[in-house]
């Protein structure tokens, strides 16, 4: 049965698994529209009421999928859903950063096929300089943005705001501080627990700034993000991974992991279980694709949390990198 938490101060409550928009936008592998549109009426009968889409979920994709299959749900219960959606900014956006959050908002709106959006996130990463990372974002212009984000909750267009909170943590922790945000994205799951705790000392993990606790402290929700590491801490996936490419590090990292596997439950169970343990958590938003596998995250509410001596062979992987010790300075 599904179990809900509060999001921060905003009032909301919402259901501890949340329906990411990744999968329902062909992101993370081939889908169907049928399928689709299984998997969101599947999420509604269970009880997941908080649904986190993106314009860059399959061009628009994922926001067209879930607002067909909201406005198409049976007794009008599509309209009670909590829809989280977002803006990313351009190269070309940034000579205007204002008219671009407001022009992302009426284009998701129109996609959504809603009036307004309960909560409307800024997706780029934020790092000291802009550019240091692949459409990275300065705090001034992270600051830019958020003043725009408030602007449309004024102006009724979305009811909360929040960002993503990746890229350079003491970043992010700055926008946090000064931005009054509603809600913040935080990366979290076996691998990578560092917006909990500093990484060990030497890690070549990227160190996530520790986001939870000072969201807790600002009366920030967290939307756990990313708690199946792309794919790495699944049994699903069926997509191509460049074995050169940093994420197929993880997934040599999590191999290391299936010691969690006991009386049948999979790994990726227990990766939606260990991001839940975390009380600073509200929800989880996994990227699913079809039912079976958002079946497996919803099973996750009723599983008994990792035992204390697991967390602790989980501590002692970690400390050694999992055993593969590479460079990771990327920002998922």
């Amino acid at each position: 049965m599904m179990r809900y938490r509060k999001l921060g101060r905003t009032g909301l409550v919402v259901s501890e698994i949340g329906l990411g928009g990744g999968g329902i936008g062909h992101v993370w592998g081939e889908t169907t529209d049928d399928e689709i549109a299984e998997t969101i009426a599947f999420a509604m009968a269970e009880g997941i009421n908080f649904y986190d889409v993106a314009p860059s979920y399959g061009d628009g994709a994922a926001e067209r999928n879930l607002g067909r299959a909201l406005l198409e749900a049976p007794q009008g219960r599509g309209h009670d859903m909590l829809v989280a959606t977002k803006v990313a900014l351009s190269e070309d956006d940034l000579g205007d950063i204002p008219a671009a959050v407001e022009r992302g908002i009426h284009e998701s709106l129109e996609r959504l096929r809603r009036e307004r959006v309960d909560l409307f996130q800024l997706h780029n990463t934020i790092t000291p300089v802009r550019g240091q990372y692949r459409r990275s974002v300065s705090v001034a212009d992270a600051m830019l943005a958020v003043d725009a984000l408030h602007r449309l909750k004024q102006d009724g267009l979305t009811r909360y705001v929040g960002v993503t909170g990746m890229g350079d943590g003491g970043s992010v922790r700055a926008v946090l501080r000064e931005g009054s945000l509603d809600t913040v994205q935080c990366y979290y799951n076996l691998l990578n627990d560092s917006n909990a705790r500093p990484l060990p000392d030497g890690s070549s993990l990227h160190d996530h700034g520790q986001l939870l606790p000072l969201a807790e402290e600002l009366g920030i929700g967290v939307i756990g993000i990313r708690n199946l590491a792309a794919g790495a801490l699944s049994d699903s996936v069926d997509r191509t991974v460049p074995p050169d490419s940093l994420v197929a590090v993880d997934f040599k990292r999590a191999r290391t992991l299936r010691f969690l596997e006991r009386e049948g439950v999979p790994l990726s169970r227990w990766s939606a279980r260990f991001a839940l343990q975390q009380v600073a958590v509200s929800t989880v938003v996994p990227g699913v694709k079809n039912r079976a596998e958002l079946e497996d995250q919803i099973a996750a509410v009723d599983l008994a949390d990792i035992s204390d001596a697991d967390l602790g062979t989980l501590d002692t992987l970690r400390a050694d990198d999992f055993g593969v010790r590479q460079s990771d300075d990327r920002v998922l």
